[in-house]
């Protein structure tokens, strides 16, 4: 099929519902830094750090276009692509198996625009990936916020979905768009919630922070990723919620910002006696990259869905 269709398709499908940088740094002037940026947007703004520090002269590889949303083709390949491949993050080990699989001008869907390490944070992709992926010719397409902004394929939804949980309804906005869904759980206890986490998406090191008497699961706030933040998880208590079920429930990234963000949510989350339940940024994000195969199947477009090597692990 034609990238430019594929890429059309997601578009309509995937609406980008956030500010441009541009109008970001617009409306923050004169105020407009690093610091104060981070809060609209992080991702876009964590893009060209981690690729400056790396030495990574990432304008030499990536679509000018896509620096106004951090969305979208960031990586523009051959006209045609005849298969896409879906994972979480564009790390080094799926990117490798892609590479061995792909024919010339496929397409990579990847949630995330930088791979990421669970301790150390947000990577680049590696330099010599990406001079295969400019050989190959694939091109790569990125999808963060409207990927996450809740929708029949987002990632909070499918994680809920995989799990059982009986949706009543949703919550956390970002970008005026909710992320968080919220339900009775299929299990009674917060030890089975965990197993079926780990049956259903691999997860082993899931964290459990039990803040109450109770370790009864009755009603479940789910964000799959990174929702450790403290104005989350008080919704999630307005809302009745006596389990809040994320990623990253203990950061570890050597991000201080985040590390900051997540010891307010982990106090609060102990003083309103919720439990939290941590499967790991990728296991929670993957239902939903898997469920994209199908995404694309009913488009006609043959679709893989490729896990990353550090899964057999049961963590990253």
């Amino acid at each position: 099929m034609e990238l430019s269709k594929i890429c059309e398709l997601l578009k309509e499908s995937f609406p980008f519902q956030v500010r441009r940088h541009r109008q970001i740094l617009g409306l923050l002037y004169p105020f407009a830094n690093l610091k104060n940026a981070k809060k609209y947007d992080p991702i876009g703004f964590v893009f060209p750090e981690v690729n400056q520090k790396a030495g990574i002269n990432y304008r030499k590889f990536y679509r000018w276009a896509f620096f106004d949303y951090y969305n979208g083709l960031m990586i523009k390949g051959a006209a045609k692509a005849s298969k896409v491949f879906c994972t979480v993050f564009p790390n080094r080990r799926p990117f490798e198996k892609i590479l061995e699989k792909a024919d010339r001008g496929d397409l990579v869907f990847t949630h995330h625009c930088c791979g990421f390490h669970r301790k150390k944070g947000f990577l680049p992709i590696p330099l010599d990936i990406l001079e295969k992926i400019k050989e190959k010719q694939l091109s790569v397409y990125s999808l963060h916020t409207p990927f996450f902004n809740n929708g029949p394929w987002s990632t909070s939804v499918q994680l809920a979905r995989m799990l059982g949980i009986r949706q009543e309804g949703e919550f956390a906005a970002v970008n005026g768009k909710t992320t968080g869904v919220f339900g009775r759980s299929p299990v009674s206890s917060l030890n089975e919630l965990k197993n079926l986490l780990s049956r259903q998406t691999g997860a082993r090191d899931i964290n459990i922070i039990s803040n109450k008497k109770s370790t009864e699961a009755g009603r479940v706030a789910v964000i799959a990723g990174n929702g450790g933040y403290e104005h989350f998880i008080t919704e999630a208590g307005r809302l009745g919620c006596d389990t809040f079920l994320t990623g990253t429930a203990i950061e570890e990234a050597e991000i201080p910002d985040s590390l900051e963000a997540n010891l307010r949510f982990r106090k609060l989350a102990e003083q309103l006696n919720i439990n939290v339940i941590g499967g790991g940024h990728y296991f929670t994000e993957k239902p939903a990259l898997q469920n994209m195969v199908c995404f694309f199947d009913k488009h006609d477009i043959h679709a893989e869905f490729i896990p990353d090597a550090e899964e057999e692990s049961g963590v990253i």
